[in-house]
This record gives structure tokens, sequence and C-alpha cells, in this order.
């Protein structure tokens, strides 16, 4: 079992219900903190969150990146892990992260993604490995405040990860 670190893993939520369990167990037992912040959800979303420990916020969603930027503002540990809620971090990558964020000189990182449709992993065609940065420092870190797709502006250098994130599409 992995001892908890100094990373927030951040969840943006609307209407998760059947998925946000199961993502936030995924980083329970190795998270120092765990953030929801939720668009307005009309399921249990927020009630199952709070149930599981994480601290939950509500916050219409109107510019994503403008959106995804306050929800990091939140986080009380500098590194942050963002995750939406159908994205579990394997094993192999939440060991990788708890032995670089004490001693890396990169400030954001991409990790590879393993996109699965039911039971099938989608990994021709470009799917995999499919790398997107998910771990930052807030200090260094912020999303362009764009309405949709929006792009990364990041101080200092990217490193990279070899753990995979589980998307469930």
């Amino acid at each position: 079992m992995l001892e908890k670190i100094a990373l927030t893993v951040v969840i943006l939520t609307k209407n998760e219900e059947t998925r946000i369990a199961d993502c936030i167990k995924s980083v329970f037992d190795w998270a120092g903190e765990i953030i929801v912040v939720d668009d307005e959800s009309t399921d249990n979303t927020k009630e199952i969150a709070e149930s599981l420990g994480a601290k939950v916020f509500v916050r219409k969603m109107d510019i994503e990146g403008k959106h995804r930027n306050w929800a990091y503002a939140k986080a009380s540990n500098d590194w942050i892990f963002s995750v939406d809620a159908d994205e579990r971090p394997d094993e192999e990558l939440k060991k990788e992260i708890a032995e670089i964020i004490e001693n890396t000189e990169h400030t954001h990182f991409s990790m590879p993604f393993k996109t699965y449709i039911g039971d099938y992993w989608i990994k021709w065609g470009g799917w995999y490995p499919a790398p997107k940065v998910k771990l930052f420092r807030k200090s260094k870190f912020k999303y362009e405040e764009v309405e949709v797709h929006p792009r990364i502006i990041a101080e200092g250098s990217c490193g990279r990860l070899q753990g995979d994130v589980v998307h469930y599409s």
C-alpha cells in the first residue's frame, strides 16, 4: 500500500454518480487531498463524493479553462493530478508520481492514456499511448481561459511518465 503524498487530485464532474466512487477509490490510498468540483449535477455525484471524503465545491462551468484554473486554485498542495471521473491511474503511475514529485526539475508531466470502450482496449489508430499532461505544479501551470479545448500555459519543462491513466470511455 502506498503512503499518502503531498498531492491534490482534482476531479471535475457533471452527473457522474455511476463513476465518481470508483475514481475516488482509485486515488484515496495515495492522494493527500481529493477535490471534486461539480458542475451543478442533478444526480447524487456530490453526495457520493462527500461520503468518500472528498472536498466538494459546486460551481457552474462557464468557460472550461477558467473553470479548471478555479478548481486548481482550491488545492492545498502545489502538485496536482487532474482526472475526469472516468479516468484512473494504474498502480505503476501512482508509484512513479510518488517517487518523482519530491525531487524533479520538471514542472509538469505527460503520461499515456489507455482508453477502453466497454472491455475493449483501443490501442490502434493513435489511441495509445496518446499522452496527456495530467500532473503539474499549480504554481507553474494554468489553462488558457477559452470555452473549449483550452491549451496549457506552463513554465518549465515537461517530463514523461510510463504508467497509464486508464480511461473508461
